[in-house]
């Protein structure tokens, strides 16, 4: 049919918000109880889904043929919805710990998680594709109000992460599926009965779930234990408890997701806790060095770091704190026994990101502090990005400098190791730093300090400032450390112990790091990837018991893109066992189709993480991103139909598209780092204003070859969206394994020559005068029980 029911829109563009949605929330479940690698699993297997449906409906048409059109569409939309609102039941029971290695047990959950969630996305995906084959004329339009849906659920998630809990938002998009059904089946009443069921069913879930344990997701931490506060939000679930041994250890602990920090026991009205009540050796020496005025506190955490400052004489103490519930967990839920912290006298507290923040702020500090301001967890709300990675870069510590007031120190501190050398990373990176600062002998400026935590661990503090450091400073910093039992690993003049004794006899950095056993390289904000140090040939490898986390990051990824690669695999091969090879395209007809996803999902990737620093905020980059991206490249998708010569016009876009990509690819990043100080309205108009083309540009690639394939070969639509998600899938994952081993500047330039192969099959098949080209299957209409869809 050339016209598709308004009713049927709607209803595509409901089910394709919702896929859109529970990606992020079952991010956002996942995150919460495992670490940020496995932040693109979601999108991946609501990409897979999407093959799965498309190449069933391709199969075994006639499996779907059994009723008219939209009924057929009605109950697998019921399907849908009745997965989402019964399926976190099942996920929050499952066992998802380990212990530094991936064990059997672990395996079997986090694969039968996979499933349950790859059964609800590939109902969506067959929907999906029974609707672009029932309305292949107007495939354009199909493909608009399915991402413009896309667009409008990445918008609407996150007010909903705000008020419910990841599993909680999972039911409630199973009243979408309801809703879907009901407009795709308006004819049938049966079916309308039943969705009307499903709408009932997922509001008594949700409200069974807000009012019960029924979809409570256990923490991983103090099992049995009660908290004081469980809070979700698009970025982190956050959870406080109580002070365990308060005598013993007088510390509460903030949770979130898998990071924790410490909640010092403090009453208002009694003196500050200092350096050695809160533990704070090393990081606390340059709070002392430093000459009284204001500070500059990146990650408040728990308070520790703000107690720190206040108590060594600080009264200006600025605080940028990334999530608004850790803020209002310390300072409300757990105000009795913390003191409140963020509100502290003196205290001025800003909820955003630290580099946003303080670019577009004129104050200079006479110290920027960064303790172990970090997360091992992922951010749903960008859904790829490793939001406080941005603040270890070359770029970022220029932006700490540049605010620090004359002879002002920058102290960062991080684990001595952790899932490598992160102190010594961290030194790396201010040497460099300091050396594109035109500085001859940086070694001068840098001193670096070991010491003890409330846990046992070791804590690196990297002391650095734009002049060289007087000998008084020295002696100053020499007499804190043996008073506060810290060591001193690197200082002007010596001692140089450990590995940094190997730093100092280096010619240069470039020769150390690229030698050196971890990948301990600067990070820049092309490539972020700060607390990722392994390179690919040590991606098996296990670390030594002298590491936190003796599981590398990488071979957990490498997990996880196998588990995706085997199911992609299975649910590929497996239905194309059942047919005759020659009834579907031949191999070079749907390349085009496969560059096509692994080109637009390496591109969206890579355009979320540089625009989160740019937007201040990880939330603000799902919310504009995304949704503007998808809005955008639905809007392309219907003005390709507009064109009376879809070659050209096919042509034409190509050549724009490649070309963007090709200048966005090394002159985005600048850019955005020259306008990060803006206003924020100002960085939203910019944002849209960029993503527009891009998004224009890859919208009309797609329906333009549906409309030709179809041309060639009917009833081969479902094929090709299949190919498309399957490679989608992969195109997720290379994008994280480019991004983090090459940086994005190159996983824009792989992005980029995808849409070169496309151009090239384009020319290579010699469009409009395909040939051998023949129908292959029995047109849709005649394959419909009516007749014609409805």
């Amino acid at each position: 049919m050339r016209v598709i029911p308004f009713r049927v829109a709607v209803a595509v563009g409901l089910i394709s918000a919702a896929v859109l949605a529970q990606q992020v929330l079952l991010t956002r479940m996942l995150s919460a109880v495992l670490f940020y690698h496995f932040t693109f699993l979601a999108i991946s297997l609501a990409l897979l889904g999407t093959g799965v449906g498309g190449v069933l409906v391709f199969v075994r048409p006639h499996w779907f043929d059994r009723r008219p059109l939209t009924s057929t569409l009605g109950l697998w939309s019921l399907a849908f919805g009745i997965v989402l609102v019964v399926s976190p039941t099942v996920l929050v029971r499952l066992d998802y710990t380990y212990n530094n290695s991936i064990t059997a047990g672990f395996a079997v959950g986090f694969i039968l998680a996979c499933l349950i969630s790859l059964v609800a996305f590939a109902a969506a995906g067959i929907a999906i594709a029974l609707v672009i084959r029932g309305y292949a004329p107007v495939v354009g339009k199909v493909y608009a109000f399915d991402l413009v849906g896309a667009g409008v659920g990445a918008a609407l998630v996150v007010p909903l992460m705000w008020v419910v809990s990841a599993p909680t938002g999972t039911v409630v998009l199973g009243v979408a599926g309801g809703v879907a059904a009901g407009l795709f089946a308006w004819p049938s009443v049966p079916i309308r009965r039943v969705a009307l069921g499903v709408v009932v069913l997922g509001v008594v879930g949700t409200v069974l779930s807000t009012s019960t344990g029924l979809n409570y997701l256990p923490s991983p931490y103090f099992v049995g234990v009660k908290p004081l506060g469980d809070q979700w939000t698009p970025l982190d679930r956050v959870l406080s408890y109580a002070p365990p041994h308060p005598k013993r250890s007088p510390f509460g602990f903030l949770f979130y997701d898998r990071v924790y920090a410490p909640i010092p026991i403090h009453h208002r009205g009694t003196p500050y806790p200092n350096w050695k009540a809160l533990q704070t050796v090393p990081e606390s020496i340059g709070l002392t060095v430093a000459h009284h005025g204001n500070v500059l506190v990146i990650g408040g955490g728990g308070g520790r770091d703000i107690y720190d400052a206040l108590s060594s004489g600080f009264r200006h103490v600025d605080v940028i704190e990334l999530n608004t519930a850790i803020v209002d967990m310390i300072d409300t839920t757990d105000g009795s026994f913390s003191g409140s912290p963020y509100t502290a006298p003196g205290v001025h507290t800003v909820v955003g990101d630290g580099r946003s923040i303080l670019a577009s702020r004129s104050t200079r500090y006479n110290e920027i502090h960064i303790g172990f301001t970090d997360t091992l967890s992922g951010s749903s709300a960008d859904a790829f990005a490793l939001t406080e990675n941005n603040l270890y870069t070359v770029q970022a510590f220029n932006e700490y400098y540049d605010h620090l007031k004359p002879g002002g120190i920058l102290s960062v501190t991080r684990q001595y190791r952790l899932v490598g050398d992160e102190g010594l990373r961290a030194t790396v990176l201010t040497l460099q730093t300091l050396e594109d600062r035109g500085i001859r002998d940086p070694g001068r400026n840098v001193v670096v300090l070991t010491g003890y935590d409330q846990f046992g661990a070791v804590a690196c503090t990297v002391l650095s400032q734009l002049t060289p450091f007087t000998p008084a400073e020295l002696s100053e910093i020499r007499t804190l450390a043996a008073q506060r039992k810290a060591s001193v690993v690197s200082m002007p003049g010596g001692p140089y112990r450990l590995q940094w004794a190997q730093l100092h006899k280096a010619t240069n950095l470039g020769a150390f790091c690229t030698t050196y056993k971890f990948n301990v390289c600067p990070s820049t904000d092309d490539n972020p990837f700060f607390f990722n140090m392994t390179r690919l040939s040590g991606v098996f490898q296990t670390l030594p018991k002298s590491y936190l986390y003796t599981i590398q990051p990488f071979t957990l990824l490498t997990f996880t893109v196998g588990v995706l690669l085997v199911l992609s695999l299975i649910g590929f091969s497996v239905p194309l066992a059942m047919m005759d090879p020659r009834s579907r395209p031949p191999t070079r007809r749907l390349v085009y189709f496969a560059a096509i996803g692994v080109g637009f999902l390496t591109l969206e990737v890579t355009l979320i993480q540089r625009f989160v620093l740019f937007l201040g905020f990880p939330t603000y980059a799902l919310t504009v991103v995304l949704c503007s991206l998808l809005v955008f490249t639905g809007i392309g998708a219907w003005w390709s139909s507009r064109w009376r010569d879809p070659g050209r016009a096919l042509a034409i876009d190509l050549g724009v598209l490649i070309a963007l990509m090709g200048v966005s690819s090394y002159l985005l990043q600048p850019l955005l780092g020259d306008w990060i100080g803006l206003p924020f309205v100002a960085r939203v108009l910019i944002s849209l204003v960029m993503l527009a083309p891009f998004g224009v540009c890859m919208g009309m690639v797609m329906p333009i070859g549906l409309r030709r394939l179809t041309d060639d070969y009917d009833g081969a639509l479902p094929w090709a969206w299949s190919v498309n998600g399957f490679a989608s899938v992969f195109g997720a994952a290379a994008g994280i394994f480019v991004a983090i081993e090459w940086g994005y500047a190159v996983a824009t330039l792989v992005a980029l020559g995808c849409y070169v192969v496309v151009a090239a099959e384009v020319v290579a098949t010699r469009w409009g005068r395909a040939r051998g080209a023949r129908p292959q299957r029995p047109a849709v209409a005649e394959r419909t029980r009516s007749g014609v869809p409805v």
